[in-house]
This record gives structure tokens, C-alpha cells and sequence, in this order.
């Protein structure tokens, strides 16, 4: 061998051992790579199996055990990826509500009463799992402060569209002219929210949560006469069922609660707890809306 063979067998040698950590950093990067993929599908895995489990039975009977059955995972996988039930809840919660807002916010709306009426019809079905969650969001909202953002997020696009329907609905002639439309809405809001609570503990029927959603409706279209307003404003006066008015809130609410108390289709029961909600409602809306309020 001569020294011009020498040379360049050296230079194959110094090539080959130089690229041999590269290729090793491929195969590490390559294997990094489809760990991460597998990871991030077994993670999905778990997060698909626990947003059906909060779907079909609420975030209150969501354990780590049904979400490792039906993710086909042992719980020692779970707690791998998630260090409790809670943060499993909070990461299922944050990625539907981020898929369901941006939904929301891509539809094309028409506002008005007409709106109004089907979004309360819509809400008040106890087999939409839509209105489900939103439910289960503005509760998690409440008890959960990592959640809070969210809460606020729902609670205001929901007032946010019932707010526009009631002002598209008076400019319109729909409605009466005398509401504040931000009062209206969070007053509306509640109702929707409270009574969809109520469908999904089973603690009532379509039929009633449709008819006080029905009820709200038409408070906020009908135009009281000065007779009725004067009967509202008077003290201790009877209704149908034997109680007597509030003379401690606004004209409007006195009215409104004159009305339900007095209403042929509500039974004396009925038409009290009503009122008395009522009341405790447009309390909470007329605090919301005026924190200085005394």
C-alpha cells in the first residue's frame, strides 16, 4: 500500500466514525419521536374514554376505574399521565369547552324573540347533551378556580345572546320597552340554567321547566295596564291563591310576581314557589348589575 492509499483509508475511517454519532442522534430523535406519538394517543385515549364516561353519567360519578375500563388502561396509566381524578377533570373540561365555544362563536345567529324561544326550547330538552355540559361547566366554574375563566367565558356568551335577542325583540316591538335588557338577560339566563339543573337530577319534567321558561317569556312581552301596576303596588291586596304581593321590590317585579301569584294556570303551590323564586332571582340580577346597591 502506498501513501496516497494510506491517506485516503484514513479519511474513510475518520468519516465513518464521524458519522456515527450522528445517525446514533437520528435513531434517538426517531424514538423520541414515536414516544411522544405513542404517549400523546394513549393520553387522548384516556381523555376521549373520560369524556364519554362525564357525557353518559355527569362529572359527579366519574371515577378513575370506569375511565381505565373503558380506555382499556390500567389506573396505573392514568395516574401517569394525570396526578388525580381532579386535574383529569379540569384537562376533559378545558378541551370540550374550547372545541364547544368556538362552535358557538361560528354559528350565524338571528336575534329576536324568535331566537329566544328556541334557544329555551332547545336548552330545556333533557336529552341534549349540549346543554348538559354548559351546565356542568358554569357548576365546575363555581368550585374549581382554574376553571373560573371558563365559567365566566359561558356565563357571558350566554347572557351575551339572550342580551342582543331582547334588544333586537324591543327595537322590533316584541317586547316591552320599559326592560333593562342586561337585567332581563341574566334574569333569563338563570332560569335556563337553573331549571336544565333540574332536568338532569331528574328533579322535574320537560313539561314544567318548558312552562316556566314559556312563563319568562311572556313576562317580558306583555304590557301591563295602569290597573294592574296599582294592584301590584298595593299593600297585603289577595291574590287567586291567598297570598299577597311584594311591596318591597321594584314596580316591575311587583307586577311580575302580581302575575304569577294570580296566574289560572299555575296551582297555589305552584304559582307561590314560583313567585318566590322569582324574587330571589331578580335580587341576585339587580345585585349583579349594581354591586353598590343596597
Amino acid at each position: 500500500m502506498d501513501l496516497a492509499d494510506s491517506f485516503k483509508g484514513r479519511r474513510r475511517a475518520r468519516t465513518t466514525e464521524t458519522g456515527l454519532p450522528e445517525l446514533r442522534g437520528s435513531v434517538r430523535k426517531a424514538k423520541r419521536q414515536v414516544d411522544v406519538t405513542v404517549a400523546s394517543q394513549r393520553r387522548k385515549q384516556i381523555m376521549d374514554a373520560a369524556r364519554a364516561c362525564i357525557s353518559e353519567e355527569g362529572v359527579e360519578k366519574l371515577t378513575l376505574r370506569k375511565v381505565a375500563e373503558r380506555a382499556q388502561v390500567s389506573h396505573a396509566t392514568i395516574a401517569y399521565y394525570f396526578n388525580s381524578r381532579r386535574e383529569l377533570i379540569d384537562s376533559v373540561f378545558l378541551e370540550i369547552s374550547e372545541e364547544f365555544m368556538s362552535d358557538l362563536r361560528q354559528r350565524q345567529l338571528v336575534y329576536g324573540t324568535h331566537d329566544l324561544i328556541d334557544l329555551t326550547q332547545f336548552f330545556l330538552d333533557p336529552d341534549n347533551p349540549s346543554s348538559r355540559f354548559v351546565v356542568q361547566m358554569i357548576d365546575a366554574g363555581l368550585h374549581d378556580p382554574e376553571l373560573r375563566s371558563l365559567h365566566d367565558e359561558f356565563v357571558g356568551y350566554g347572557r351575551d345572546r339572550i342580551e342582543k335577542s331582547i334588544r333586537a325583540g324591543i327595537e322590533m316591538g316584541d317586547m316591552r320597552d320599559d326592560l333593562d335588557p342586561k337585567l332581563a338577560a341574566a334574569l333569563v339566563h338563570t332560569v335556563l340554567i337553573w331549571w336544565q339543573s333540574e332536568l338532569a337530577a331528574n328533579a322535574t319534567s320537560r313539561d314544567m321547566a318548558l312552562a316556566v321558561g314559556g312563563l319568562v317569556l311572556d313576562l317580558l312581552q306583555h304590557r301591563f295596564s295602569d290597573e294592574q301596576t296599582s294592584v301590584a303596588r298595593a299593600t297585603a291586596t289577595p291574590s287567586r291563591n291567598g297570598h299577597a304581593a311584594m311591596t318591597t321590590l321594584p314596580t316591575t317585579a311587583e307586577v311580575i310576581e302580581t302575575s304569577l301569584l294570580n296566574d289560572p294556570r299555575l296551582s297555589s303551590k305552584a304559582a307561590a314557589t314560583l313567585a318566590e323564586t322569582f324574587r330571589k332571582l331578580y335580587e341576585l340580577a339587580l345585585d349583579a348589575s349594581d354591586p353598590e346597591r343596597d
